[in-house]
C-alpha cells in the first residue's frame, strides 16, 4: 500500500473518530440543593467553606444573577423542571404536583427519556417526590433515602440522629431546629444519596446509553442538621446577625411569621426568635452547606475517576433562596433579593471554564439550555431561552428583566431596581415597594413612595403589567 493511500485512510479514520467524539451525546448530572442561598466561596463568600462547589464554578460557568419563579420549594421545581412560568394559577406552594396543576407538560427527565436517555432521580429532585415518577424515570419511580431507614425511627425528612431528639419528635411530632451529631456523613440522608449517586455512576459508567442523572440534596433545608466536624468548621461568634426590621417604609404585607421554623420545638410560637438561636441557625445553616458541599465533591471525584467528566454536562444550582433573619424573616416565601436568587452553576464539554455570566437569568432557562446542549429540539410549552451560547461567552447581555412572584405578590426585577406590587381581588396595587439594586442591594429603604423615583416606579410598573397581562 502506497504512502499516499496510507495518509488518506489514517486521516480519514482520525476525522471519524473525531466527527465520533464531537457528536457523542452528552450525559447530564444534574445537582439540586434544597434551600442554598448565594453565600459560598465562589459568590463571594470566602467565611463559607463550600470547597468542592467552587471548584465546579471555577472550571464551568457561574450565573451571578439567577432568579426563581417562585420561592417556596414546591412550585419552584415544577417550573424549573417543566420549563414553564409560576402563575396566579398554577404552580403556586411547597405542596405542587406537575401531575395535579400541568398534566399535559413534559418534564426535563420525561423529555430526555424519550430522546435515547436513560434517567434516574435520587434524593430531592421534585418536592413531592414521586411526582411525575413513571414518566420522568426509566425505573418508573425516584429513589428516596427516607424509605432506606428505620421506620421504627419514625422521624420523617428531619432525620435526627440524636437519641433524645429521635424521643422527642416521636413524642411531640416536633423536634429542635438544628443538631449536631457526632458521626459519619452517611448518618444523614445526604450521604446515603452522594453513596447512592455513586455507586449508580460506575454502573451508568459501562453502558452504552446516555444519561440524566438527578441529584437532590436536602439539606441546608430545616433542621439544619450535620455531622460535628462539619460545625466545627466554623464559630458561631464570627456571624454577625443582620438587622432584623422589615425596611424603612416596606408594607406590612412584606413580612411573613416564617411558619416554616415555628413548627420546631426551639422557635417561640410568634415574634422573633432570641439572639441564641438566631445564632444556633445560622451557625447550623453553615455547617449544613458545608455538609452538602462535601457530599458534592464526592459525587464529582466520582465522575472524574469513572472518565465521565469530559462527555458530562453538570448543572448544579439552588431550588430559591433563603433569609436568615434578614428583615426579621427566617426561610423563604419573600419577593425579597436574598429569597429569590440562588447560585446556578453550569459545566458542559467544550465550554471555557472560570467565566461568569453577570445578565439575569431565569429558572425557566435550564431546560431549553439542556435541550440545546445536548441537540434535542424544546417542547412546545418552554417558556424559557438557552442560555448555552453564554457558556461560551459569559459577555453576552441576557435577560433585561426577571420576574419572580409569590401568592398575591408580583415582582420586576431589573439590574438597576426591584419593584413588588401586591394585588388585590380587583387586581388593583394595594402595597408595593422600589429598592435600588446597585445603591442599596441589601434592600434596606423602600423607595415607593419617594417623588424622586416617580418615574422609575411608573416605568417599572408598565413592565410588569404588561409581563402579567402577556405571560403564558
Amino acid at each position: 500500500m502506497n504512502r499516499l493511500l496510507m495518509a488518506l485512510i489514517f486521516s480519514t479514520t482520525l476525522s471519524v473518530f473525531s466527527y465520533a467524539a464531537d457528536t457523542e451525546q452528552p450525559n447530564v448530572l444534574f445537582i439540586m440543593v434544597d434551600d442554598l442561598r448565594v453565600e459560598l466561596g465562589a459568590y463571594g463568600g470566602p467565611h463559607v467553606q463550600s470547597p468542592h462547589i467552587d471548584a465546579l464554578a471555577e472550571s464551568g460557568t457561574r450565573f451571578a444573577n439567577a432568579y426563581v419563579s417562585v420561592p417556596v420549594c414546591g412550585a419552584s421545581r415544577a417550573s424549573l423542571f417543566t420549563g414553564m412560568r409560576a402563575l396566579p394559577d398554577r404552580f403556586k406552594n411547597y405542596f405542587t404536583w406537575v401531575e395535579k396543576d400541568a398534566p399535559e407538560a413534559t418534564t426535563v427527565f420525561e423529555h430526555f427519556k424519550n430522546n435515547g436517555y436513560h434517567t434516574v432521580g435520587y434524593g430531592k429532585i421534585f418536592h413531592q417526590t414521586q411526582d411525575t415518577a413513571k414518566k420522568s424515570w426509566t425505573s418508573g419511580r425516584a429513589w428516596v433515602a427516607d424509605y432506606d431507614q428505620d421506620p421504627k425511627r419514625n422521624t420523617s425528612f428531619r432525620n435526627y440522629q440524636r437519641p433524645e431528639n429521635i424521643a422527642e419528635y416521636r413524642k411531640t411530632n416536633r423536634g429542635p431546629s438544628t443538631e449536631m451529631f457526632d458521626g459519619p456523613d452517611e448518618s444523614y440522608f445526604d450521604g446515603m444519596v452522594a453513596n447512592k449517586t455513586m455507586q449508580t455512576l460506575s454502573k451508568l459508567a459501562k453502558a452504552d446509553q446516555p444519561f440524566f442523572l438527578a441529584v437532590g440534596f436536602v439539606k441546608p433545608h430545616l433542621p439544619f442538621n450535620a455531622p460535628k466536624k462539619y460545625w466545627d468548621l466554623y464559630d458561631a461568634e464570627q456571624f454577625i446577625l443582620p438587622r432584623a426590621a422589615l425596611p424603612d417604609g416596606a408594607p406590612d404585607r412584606a413580612y411573613h411569621h416564617f411558619g416554616e421554623l415555628r413548627a420546631y420545638s426551639d422557635t417561640p410560637p410568634k415574634g422573633p426568635v432570641s439572639q441564641e438561636q438566631a445564632r444556633r441557625l445560622v451557625h447550623g445553616y453553615h455547617a449544613s452547606v458545608s455538609y452538602t458541599d462535601a457530599q458534592v465533591g464526592k459525587v464529582l471525584d466520582k465522575l472524574d475517576a469513572l472518565g465521565l467528566s469530559e462527555n458530562t454536562i453538570v448543572v448544579l444550582m439552588g431550588d430559591h433562596g433563603y433569609s436568615l433573619g434578614e428583615h426579621g424573616l427566617w426561610c423563604k416565601h419573600s419577593t425579597f433579593d436574598v429569597a429569590t436568587k440562588t447560585p446556578l452553576i453550569i459545566r458542559a464539554p467544550n465550554k471555557p471554564s472560570h467565566q461568569t455570566v453577570e445578565g439575569l437569568v431565569e429558572f425557566i432557562d435550564i431546560y431549553p439550555t439542556l435541550t440545546d446542549l445536548a441537540g434535542i429540539d424544546g417542547p412546545k410549552q418552554l417558556a424559557g431561552i438557552s442560555l448555552a451560547k453564554h457558556l461560551s461567552d459569559d459577555s453576552l447581555p441576557a435577560r433585561s428583566a426577571v420576574f419572580p412572584r409569590y401568592h398575591s405578590a408580583e415582582a420586576v426585577h431589573t439590574d438597576e431596581y426591584t419593584l413588588t406590587q401586591w394585588f388585590g381581588a380587583d387586581k388593583k396595587v394595594k402595597a408595593q415597594m422600589l429598592y435600588d439594586n446597585k445603591n442599596d442591594p441589601d434592600e434596606t429603604r423602600n423607595l415607593a413612595s419617594n417623588t424622586d423615583y416617580k418615574s422609575v416606579l411608573r416605568d417599572l410598573s408598565k413592565q410588569l403589567a404588561t409581563h402579567i397581562k402577556t405571560r403564558k
